[in-house]
């Protein structure tokens, strides 16, 4: 006699059930899906114990007749779709015809469904995949599923289900998603007696995250739309400032379906690459919706993963889609650019431009620092809505002597030259606290400014835009560096060198594994220049894999972070005027390219509050 057999109907049932059924949450996706195919307008959802206990979900949807009530328990049976082509244009949620009967393979259901042309609704009791009653009933119309007990009969299924809390924290959540791809549909969700979540049907997507998050959350995101090579793109990011430690609150929704997708996680990350620290996640509600011939959701049964066939495209839809939202809300604050009450002379422009040092290879200036006259008893206030005139602290003669002007920065348009964006609030500098932070104000609000976070962005920008071009400038060493390397290092390098050229960093073999390192960029300092060159061939190991955009960025904000001013270093007015002007000129100034904040900011209120006002 053979060994293989064919399974007999209940233990497959209860096999397959194994792949759709996972815990109460599953129950409560399939219902829903089920809910919304049928077009329901007000879906209803009740649990108990997490779940474990009872399941149930009724909609007012168009319901089913006798027939369709019984065959519906029978697997792979679908209204949805009826031939294979049919599975390369799958427009419904549901579309395998195994949610109920492995639902009611492993639980006590009981189903109440009536269409709008009978004249009295149909009950169906099944316990364990058994049919145990069908009878008439007095119902309004649509559907209602009861599941109880669920994995009843499956022991060692049920004994791997979480705590009650954490069973209901997947159905709240699963509900939630739901509830957010569909405004105009009604849900409520309850536990024990408890309404979780209780929202009205209504018209746009904003009104329905007011209703699930609130107005925190709504002040914390950005809204965003692109469309673009068969690809629309549409929902809310959160801004840089507000990072999370996990990625639980990133919603992704493909044709009006909730997916875990990679790809889509991926490309979202990637887009926050330059703005948020390492560690830190973004939160989300992405909508992503394309052709159905252009994505598989035929992947598992659940029906939680997809497939798209064109993968680069949608993750570029999303990083373009994202990008340009947060560019053009610039979360960190209001301001569009600091103006000034009046227009500033020729040579004020031009000092202004050449008071910020950025090539910094001259041996450090041992003369004190000259005052800035900001102490209290030092100097006049200035009136009211007036900003800083330029101190003495700036005058050529003290800059002049020392400060060589880059030429980047020499290329940069000032301000005045640019045209102005509408009505902008005017910032006004202050000072500088611990030759660390630029403190600033505008009317309502109170910035606090890190020097070396701005000044990095800056520069990160400014290489960004010049790689994408052409090489940086080199600044020849009048003696070379000589810098040992490590195997491992030096492995790095041969594959780096390219790069490195293209960075304005010149290097030659010296002997052995050592390099003769024989120019810079024009912006490095010689004392960085070691610790840059290991640093980016550091960086350059770890990207080996990368895209040529992402390795170009990583090294470019490593060139930034080197290059940048440094904490505990005092700035003139002139300087920290330079500073703020061209960080509200970047395009993310939110965030330095570590994705460190650059900027906090004290409101009025916050302020009042402080003092108990």
């Amino acid at each position: 006699m053979g060994k293989i057999r064919i399974l007999p109907d209940l233990l497959a049932s209860k096999i397959a059930a194994g792949e759709v059924v996972e815990r109460p949450a599953s129950v409560v996706k399939e219902l829903i899906e089920n809910a919304l195919d049928a077009g329901g307008r007000q879906i209803r959802i009740e649990v108990e114990l997490g779940g474990k206990k009872l399941v149930r979900v009724a909609d007012d949807g168009e319901g089913m007749t006798r027939d369709d009530a019984l065959l519906a328990f029978e697997r792979h049976a679908t209204s949805k779709i009826a031939s294979v082509e049919d599975l390369e244009h799958i427009v419904t949620l549901g579309f395998r015809g195994e949610a109920l009967p492995s639902i009611a393979a492993v639980a006590r259901v009981l189903l109440r469904t009536k269409t709008a042309a009978d004249l009295v609704g149909t009950e169906v009791e099944i316990e364990g995949g058994k049919i145990k009653d069908v009878r008439e009933c007095a119902w309004a119309g649509g559907t209602e599923v009861h599941v109880r007990d669920l994995f009843y009969n499956v022991p060692a299924r049920r004994k791997f289900l979480k705590s009650d809390t954490t069973e209901l924290f997947h159905v709240t959540n699963l509900v939630t998603h739901y509830a957010l791809c569909y405004p105009r549909v009604a849900f409520r969700l309850k536990h024990g007696g408890r309404t979780l979540l209780d929202v009205a049907a209504v018209e746009t997507l904003r009104e329905r995250a007011y209703q699930v998050f609130g107005a925190d959350f709504l002040a914390s995101v950005v809204e965003l739309e692109h469309v673009g090579e068969g690809v629309r793109v549409y929902g809310f990011a959160s801004k840089p400032n507000w990072g999370r430690t996990t990625r639980e609150a990133q919603y992704f929704f493909v044709n009006g379906r909730y997916v875990r997708d990679r790809v889509l996680a991926q490309a979202l990350s990637e887009s926050y690459r330059t703005l948020l620290p390492s560690g830190m996640h973004p939160a989300a509600v992405l909508f992503v919706e394309l052709p159905p011939s252009d994505v598989d959701v035929n992947v598992h049964p659940a029906k939680i993963e997809v497939r798209f066939r064109r993968p680069a495209q949608v993750q570029a839809a999303i990083i373009e889609a994202v990008r340009r939202a947060l560019q053009q809300a610039r979360p960190v604050l209001e301001v569009k650019r600091p103006v000034e009450d009046r227009p500033r002379t020729h040579s004020e422009r031009a000092l202004a431009r050449e008071a910020f040092r950025l090539q910094a290879p001259l041996a450090p200036s041992t003369s004190r620092q000259p005052s800035l006259g900001l102490a209290f008893s030092a100097r006049k206030a200035p009136e009211e809505g007036k900003a800083f005139a330029p101190s003495e602290a700036a005058s050529p003669e003290v800059l002049g002597a020392r400060s060589p002007i880059s030429p980047q920065c020499l290329a940069r348009p000032s301000l005045d030259d640019v045209a102005e964006e509408g009505a902008a609030e005017r910032i006004r500098l202050l000072g500088q606290f611990r030759q660390s932070f630029i403190l600033a104000a505008t009317d309502r609000e109170l910035l606090l400014i890190d020097q070396h976070a701005a000044h990095e962005r800056i520069l990160f920008e400014r290489f960004q835009e010049q790689l994408a071009r052409e090489a940086l400038p080199a600044q020849p060493l009048l003696v070379p560096e000589i810098i040992e390397l490590t195997p491992a290092q030096h492995a790095a390098f041969e594959s780096a060198r390219q790069d490195l050229a293209r960075l304005g960093i010149e290097v030659g073999e010296f002997s052995g594994r050592a390099l003769a390192l024989t120019a810079l960029p024009a912006d490095v300092p010689i004392s960085e220049a070691r610790p840059l060159v290991l640093e980016l061939l550091e960086v350059a190991d770890q990207e080996r894999r990368s895209s040529p955009e992402r390795l170009r960025d990583r090294l470019a904000a490593s060139l930034a972070c080197r290059a940048a001013v440094k904490i505990n270093t005092p700035l003139t007015e002139a300087m920290m005027r330079w500073l703020v002007e061209e960080l509200f000129r970047a395009s993310f100034p939110m965030s330095c390219p570590h994705g460190r904040p650059v900027v906090v900011r004290f409101t009025l209120r916050e302020i009042e509050r402080l003092f108990h006002r």
